[in-house]
Parts: structure tokens; C-alpha cells; sequence
């Protein structure tokens, strides 16, 4: 097994991935590197006690080597040792613990906004939850009250009302999600498993022109190149919002391709353009022309 890093180590390492060469470029870095230490810990603990368990291991057991009680291991470990099995078995990214509560809190912004749809401003909503995401929107002054009154005023809300049932992710939401596990596919070796955390889906929420949440920060004066500088020590970011370029499938299967904006697959209804390192489906191409057909200040 290898040493620890030591104090050295950890500041050379954030050194080689800070994007300036001043001090606060080096915090910046030093910040996430020790977050992905404590992210990369968290995962780890996951995946062996996945691994005690198939051994056939008792939570008993577990909860002795962990300090806790049974209960209290398996309340916290058995739900998602099960859905870190399944995706593994399957091929499929797994959502990090700060994703799941960031996309449960935008379900619930959108019940509390009487709607039966969340949206992608509903997800940078959830954002603001846990994890690298929400440092970096308040880092930028996106805070919860800033993100929800521009929304309320952007977008035809219904007033006095609570929506009927449990609502559920938009369209653009889901291609937002399956977008950022692509992201996370791309830059993920094919040795590891794959897991999608808040960085990724604020990459993509941020760099689609045509979202609703790029709508709202827009508004609110958030530069995306600064989401951009803040969140490339968490992941590099190819040059478009999620590439084109994706890893093959575990069992030989080619990833389909999707419209680098919106994040569609191609379809007989919404064919695709390629070009260098993109796609563009028809339904941008027409966002692109309402966009460019009004002023230039209503464009800004």
C-alpha cells in the first residue's frame, strides 16, 4: 500500500492543478484536492464494504469494524451498497451522495413551486445542498433566495397553488443528468467505476446556452467562465459542455451520440450536426436562430 501524501505531496499536487500561478490559485487547488481526498474516502468505504458483504459478511460484523451498531451500518450502507452493485454490474454511472440530495432538493423546490415538473433551475436549486457545486455558486454570490426569486420571474410559475403529486425532472432536466454522466463517463478511467457528483452536473447545467438555469444565471450576472475556473480542479472540462468524444459501453457497446447543448441522442426526429469535437441537433439550431434574430442587448 502507499504512504499517506504527505503536506508536500498534497501542495505539489494542488501546484500541478492550479489554473494561475498567484496564491489564491494554489488555495483554490489545495481546497479541492482535499476535498477529493475526503470524496475518494467516502467512495472507498462504499465500495469495500460492498465487498464485505458479497464475502458474505454480517452488518454485525461490519458495524464492529466501523464503530457503529448494526443498525446504525446497515440504515447507512445497505441502500446504497445495493445500488453500487447493480451499477456496477450494469455498466451505469453511480450518483454520489452529494448528487442524490442535491436532485432530492430540486424535486422538492419544484412541490414547493406548485409545479409537477422540476426543471434545470430547480437543479441548481438543489445544487446549493452539499458538495463542490454549492461552494462554487456561493462562492459567486448564486445564492438559494438570489436562484428562486429570478426564477419565479423568469419562468410563468403558477401562484396559490401546490402541484398535484410528487413531481419529477423535465426533459431538459434528464438530459442535464444523463449529460453529466457522460461527462463523468469521459473522464473516468475504464479501470474504475464511474460516479457522477455536483461538479458535473453544474458543468453542464452552466454551459448550455439554451437552459433554463443558464437563463437565471445569466440574470443574476454569473460569468460561466468563472464556474468554469473554479470547477476545473474537480474535473476537466472538454471543450464543449460534454464532448462528443465517449468511452465505450462495458460490453463493447458504442455510446450514443447527443447534441453537445442540449444533451438529446440522435433520433429520427431530432437528427444531429456534427462538426470538430460537437453536435448540434435541430432543435438548438432553431434556438440559435430565435436567439440571433433578437437585439443584441436582449441577447446579453
Amino acid at each position: 500500500m502507499s504512504p499517506e501524501p504527505t503536506v508536500e505531496q498534497l501542495i505539489a499536487a494542488a501546484r500541478a492543478r492550479a489554473t494561475g500561478d498567484d496564491e489564491l490559485a494554489l488555495l483554490d487547488a489545495v481546497i479541492a484536492v482535499t476535498r477529493d481526498l475526503a470524496d475518494h474516502a467516502d467512495e472507498a468505504v462504499d465500495q469495500v464494504v460492498r465487498q464485505v458483504r458479497a464475502a458474505g459478511h454480517s452488518w454485525t460484523v461490519i458495524g464492529e469494524h466501523l464503530g457503529v451498531s448494526r443498525q446504525a451500518a446497515r440504515q447507512k450502507y445497505a441502500d446504497r451498497v445495493e445500488r453500487i452493485r447493480q451499477a456496477a454490474a450494469s455498466g451505469q454511472a453511480i450518483r454520489g451522495r452529494d448528487l442524490e440530495g442535491s436532485l432530492s432538493s430540486a424535486l422538492a423546490a419544484a412541490g414547493t413551486d406548485g409545479l409537477s415538473q422540476a426543471g434545470t433551475e430547480h437543479l441548481l436549486l438543489g445544487l446549493l445542498t452539499d458538495g463542490v457545486a454549492a461552494a462554487t455558486l456561493e462562492q459567486l454570490g448564486a445564492t438559494r433566495d438570489k436562484i428562486r426569486n429570478t426564477s419565479r420571474r423568469l419562468f410563468d410559475y403558477p401562484t396559490g397553488q401546490a402541484g398535484a403529486g410528487q413531481p419529477v425532472f423535465s426533459d431538459e432536466a434528464e438530459a442535464a443528468l444523463a449529460a453529466a454522466e457522460q461527462l463523468a463517463t469521459e473522464r473516468t478511467p475504464d479501470c474504475a467505476p464511474i460516479v457522477v457528483n455536483t461538479p458535473q452536473l453544474l458543468a453542464v447545467i452552466a454551459t448550455n446556452p439554451g437552459s433554463r438555469a443558464r437563463r437565471v444565471l445569466n440574470d443574476l450576472g454569473v460569468d460561466v467562465a468563472d464556474i468554469k475556473r473554479l470547477l476545473h480542479c474537480y474535473i476537466n472540462l472538454p471543450r464543449t459542455p460534454f464532448g462528443r468524444r465517449s468511452r465505450r459501453a462495458r460490453g463493447g457497446k458504442k455510446q450514443p451520440d447527443r447534441c453537445s447543448f442540449c444533451g438529446h441522442p440522435s433520433s429520427e426526429e431530432r437528427r444531429l450536426v456534427a462538426g470538430p469535437e460537437v453536435w448540434i441537433c435541430s432543435d438548438c439550431v432553431a434556438l440559435c436562430g430565435e436567439i440571433l434574430t433578437q437585439p443584441a442587448d436582449a441577447q446579453a
